[in-house]
This record gives structure tokens, sequence and C-alpha cells, in this order.
């Protein structure tokens, strides 16, 4: 391998043709060979952006690192990575370690930035092998360079903002001010590098209205010909600020042959620029004792209404202005719209389809908030012309509201809170929650029996998490014992397996489906619906009520100085415990112990894992996690 390929050589290494996205061996050096296996534009496993697929092998008998830099997508600097899919997770590296004799699938794809480019007609980089992980970005390979046959359209930066610098090293251009809630305001930044060497522009201070800041987060590093996206963001008092009218920026370079050479070259101070920005204007909308706030952006764009006293709990409902106005009829240009309803309401909702309403939040009072939205387009103009010319802000206000339920809970300092609705989830909400409901749990231990014996809430509601999942083509239902929901009147039942796998099985008439059950939880669909069982076969009187863990539940305090605690209670699974052990390290720190466990036949607690969490506290109270692990296997007896 060698080391520090000169710039010359690299630079002719650079002059070879494109290479096509399908059957093309773009590296074949110190044993590693890549070939293109072919363009996937819309991938079902990376819905942001294309991929290539690339097959990549190592025939040496040394395991060798495989990196990846200097990455550029349609002329726009982005970070190119690799992809590697397994059945547990998606990875993405810039760097890959090859054992010896090996092959594999990877996917070439890309950190596609907000404001680069949308398709991917060519993709640049710069392959590197090495020893190890540690040193690759030491050493330097040719550049690679893929064509996929689809043309996109030139970005000329200069219609992206304004242009305050144009000379023959550099194009800078200052775009739209935005607001994010982490960061305050931000500016988007274009850059072009005219040169054939590498060009570094730093931002080194910034006065927004007359507040001085020095520490700004903006800094990029363009290839020879290349352009770049990005934002800037701010530190200190501007970042504290809503939004500016005025803005001075004081930029420097540096310039070098090769990208890892910048740091080395002299900074090249700018004159400083200024430029402004219209009013901002922020909407801020209250109803119902909750508050609404929408950037400038946005709210230049939008229509919000607050009525008073919806019978359906309505309190924002949000729609594009222009829309509204061409359509002339209600809804027209509607985005949005966010409820308050209360849990009763909320379990009639939850029993039919909620196509278009999604729960998102509760409060401290028990109500729930809905984010209700248009399943067909309300887009509107008054011509054909303007609607092409203005769809760029219609999209722009789509993805915007596909989060505002976000920003609105965070404003409201509400609590994320989602329910499932599927057909499963359904019939599971109109047997706990449908007033007359005729439906029945079963079980080969005591038989069929009416779901109004016993509160049903608990279950229900834990049920309510799970996402049922139609099972892929070719999977069986499991074998052994399932505990059933049935709608006699209805020809319909729902049975949910006990043996692994968190199966169920609709069955309507003669129509038999298969569904899976997704949810970060370690208890089961079965599990919990034999907890709702056993509630209503004690309800009846047919089974005694479970007294295994009355041993076990309550609050154990450690013995000598009673400043350690461990405290027991039982869960809506029969013969499961919650168990959490706190003790104190110090005046301001707490540790927590927490784990679910079975109780055994030989009479002991068995958890499977556990996890440790210490929390610091402050002296207004306020916590946060200082150190988090995950335990081992035990079991917990009484003495």
């Amino acid at each position: 391998m060698d080391a520090g390929l000169c710039f010359e050589e690299w630079k002719a290494a650079g002059t070879k043709g494109a290479y096509s996205a399908d059957g093309s061996v773009i590296f074949d050096k110190d044993g590693v060979r890549v070939t293109t296996v072919g363009l996937d534009t819309d991938p079902a496993s990376e819905d942001a952006h294309p991929i290539i697929w690339l097959d990549i092998e190592n025939t040496g008998d040394e395991e060798v690192c495989l990196g990846l830099a200097y990455g550029s997508v349609n002329g726009f600097m982005e970070q190119v990575v690799l992809v590697e899919y397994t059945e547990e997770s998606v990875n993405y590296d810039f760097d890959l370690l090859l054992p010896a004799h090996s092959q594999n699938r990877y996917a070439l794809s890309y950190y596609k930035s907000q404001k680069g480019p949308a398709v991917l007609d060519t993709i640049e980089f710069c392959f590197t092998t090495a020893p190890d992980e540690f040193v690759w970005r030491d050493y330097v390979s040719a550049p690679v360079t893929i064509k996929t046959g689809i043309e996109a359209d030139e970005v000329d930066i200069k219609t992206l903002g304004t242009v305050v610098l144009d000379n023959d090293m550099l194009t800078l251009v200052i775009g739209e001010q935005d607001y994010d809630d982490w960061f305050g305001p931000q500016i988007s930044v274009y850059v072009e590098n005219k040169t054939e060497n590498y060009l570094g522009l730093y931002a080194d201070s910034a006065e927004a209205d007359g507040v001085f800041c020095d520490y700004i987060y903006y800094g990029v590093e363009v290839a020879p010909g290349k352009k770049c996206a990005g934002t800037m963001a701010f530190d200190d008092g501007i970042q504290e600020m809503k939004g500016f009218e005025s803005l001075t920026l004081c930029f420097s370079c540096r310039e070098a042959e090769a990208g890892d050479h910048l740091d080395d070259s002299d900074p090249i101070a700018l004159d400083p620029i200024t430029i402004t920005y219209p009013p901002q204007i922020w909407g801020n909308y209250e109803n119902g004792g909750l508050e609404f706030e929408i950037t400038p952006k946005y709210n230049a764009l939008v229509t919000v209404e607050t009525p008073e006293n919806d019978p359906d709990g309505i309190l924002f409902i949000v729609s594009e202005t222009a829309s509204l106005e061409a359509g002339g009829y209600e809804g027209a240009g509607w985005l949005f719209s966010v409820a308050r309803i209360s849990e009763e309401k909320l379990h009639e909702l939850l029993c039919f389809d909620m196509s278009g309403a999604d729960v998102f939040a509760m409060d401290a009072d028990g109500n729930y908030y809905v984010k209700y939205h248009p399943t067909d387009v309300r887009y509107e103009r008054a011509t054909v012309e303007e609607m092409i010319a203005d769809s760029d802000q219609w999209t722009m206000l789509c993805e915007w509201a596909a989060d505002a339920e976000d920003l609105f809970m965070g404003q409201n300092e509400l609590d994320y809170a989602s329910f499932a609705n599927s057909t499963v989830s359904m019939l599971i909400a109109r047997a706990a929650w449908q007033k007359d409901v005729n439906a029945t749990i079963s079980t080969t231990e005591f038989g069929p029996l009416p779901v109004g014996g016993a509160d049903a809430d608990p279950y229900a509601s834990m049920l309510m998490k799970y996402w049922f999942e139609e099972a892929e083509e070719g999977e069986e239902a499991p074998d052994g014992e399932y505990a059933v929901l049935n709608f006699p009147a209805e020809g319909v039942r729902i049975d949910f397996f006990f043996a692994p796998g968190d199966y169920v099985r609709v069955i309507s008439g003669d129509t038999e489906t298969l569904y899976h059950a997704w949810f970060f939880s370690d208890d089961s669909p079965a599990g919990i619906m034999r907890g709702w069982y056993y509630a209503l076969a004690e309800a009846a009187g047919v089974k005694s009520a479970e007294d295994a863990l009355d041993a076990f539940c309550g609050e154990w305090y450690e013995k000598i100085a009673g400043r350690g605690t461990v405290t027991i209670s039982e869960t809506i699974v029969p013969g499961k415990a919650l168990v959490e052990v706190r003790w104190p390290d110090s005046a301001a720190v707490v540790n927590t112990w927490t784990m679910t466990a079975i109780l055994g036949e030989d009479g002991v607690l068995t958890y499977e894992e556990s996890e440790f969490e210490a929390t610091e506290f402050d002296e207004d109270g306020d916590a946060w996690t200082i150190a988090s692990d995950w335990g081992e296997p035990g079991v917990f007896s009484l003495n």
C-alpha cells in the first residue's frame, strides 16, 4: 500500500472516464476489488435517496481497511457512505474492515443534504486502502466517478440567494433565513470552488442586529470545481434570538492541492459582508390554554384558524393561504388540524378506522391530542401554470406539516402518546370500549368469558401499543395453545398464540390472516390477553385471586441504614413483576436498577436482563443521566 500518492498522480488518475453503475470494476488495488452491480433509484430499505449496489471482495491473505472520502453528488459535496444491510440492522460506514478472502454486497449511498441535489446523476469519491481503520485517511487512492445515466438539471447557486462574493477563486451565496428549535436562527450558504485546488471556507465571526458572536457553526471543504450547500448556525446571543434583519459575516479561506493539506496553508481573510432580511414575523396563536408558535418562513404562507368551543375539540386549523384563496371552498389548502379529546372520546375513535387522524400526545389532565390531516390533495391554484410554479412551496409546506405535531408538543410540554389502528387493534378496542359489545375471551382453562366482567383499560391500552403487520407469504401460525378474542355474532375472532414470535391470527368467515406483532416490550400480546382473561375469571369467581407474588410485592429497605430500597409490583401479565432497586451514590447522584421478572416454580423471581441508570440532580431539582448500562440475567429470592 502506497501512502501519500502525490497530487499530480492523483489528478492524472482522475482523468479516466466515468464508470457505469452496473458491471464496472471501479477499484482494484491491494487485493481489493469493487464491482458495481446496479442502480436502485427507489430502494424499499433506503427511502431517502438512490443507492448503487457494489460487490466488494478482498482476495488477499491480510485484513484490509477500505475507506472513502471527498464525496460529491452531481457536483455538490456530499458525504458518500457504504451501507451494509444485515437481518438486525442497517449500518452506515465511511470505512470497512475486510477480512482476508472475503466477499460481500454493500450499497453505495450518501447523506443527502436538505439543499443538495434531488436525483443521482454523477457520484464521485476516493477509495482508499490501508492496514487498519485508524490510518486510512493518510493514504490516497485514485478518484472514482460513476454516472448513472440519469440526467439531473444543472444547479446555478447564484439563483439560490444573494451573491455576496464572486471572484476567480469562489462564488459565495447567502440564502434564506430559517429557525431551528435547537440552534435558533440559521441561514443557508452556497459555495462554488472555481480553482484547481481544494478550498476551505470558514466563518470567523458574525454580528446580527448589533449582537456579536465569535463562534459560528460553519466550515466547509470544497473539492476543485465542486459546489457545496450548507447551513450556518450561531452560538451565544444570536442563538437566543428569534431572527434578525441585518447580518454581517467575516470569512476566511484556505487553499491547498489536497484536502488533507488545508490546515497547513495560510488563512486568507475575506472582506466582511452584510446581508439584510425582511422583518421576521412569527405566528403566535392561542386556543384553549395552548399555544402554537410558527416560524416566519412558514407563517408567511399559512392561515391558522382557532375555533371556539368546537364540538370535536379542534383547536387549530392550518391551511396554505394561496390554496385557500384560489380554491374558494372550505378545506382548500388544508394541511392539518390539532384537536384535544377526552380519554372516553379516544376510546370511541379507536374502535373504528382512523385514517387521516393520528394520536400524538397527552397532557397531565388525561386529555389526548389528535392531528387530523387530509387523505387527498388540497393544493389549489387558478391556473395550471401557477400550479407548476408553486409546487415546490406546497411540497415544502407538506414536509413541514408532517412533523408539526412535534413542535406543538414541545411548545406545550405535552407527553408523547401513540395508539395503533390496524384491523387487529380496532377489534381489541371494540372488545374493551365499545358499548354493549358481544365479545368473549377464552382459553382451554376456563372456557369463554364475556369481556365486560372486569376493567379492560390496562390490558387494551397495552395492546394498543403494538403494531400488527400482516405476515409474509409462506409464514405459518405456530403450534400450541392460544387465547381467543371472539365476536360470535359477527363470525370474527383473533387467536393470540402463546408460542414465541408474537403471532396473531384473524379469522373472519372463511378468511384467515396471520399477523406479527411489533413493539419494543418483553410482554407478548398473548401474555397480556391471558392477564385480561385471568381478571375476567377472578371477577366471575371461577379462579381464585393470584397470590403467589404477594410475598414479594411491596417496598423492601436496606437493613442497616435503610437508604437503599427495592420496590416490587405486579404487572398486568400473570406471574410477572416489575422490580426497581434505588440507592444513593452521593447527595446528588441516585442509582436505579430496573428489570421485569417471572415467578418460577421454585419460588424465585427470574429476570433475563436489567437496566442500570445513574442520575445526577442539581440544586434546582433538575436531573440528567450520567451513566447507563445493561445487566446480566439473575434471580430474586426472600430470606
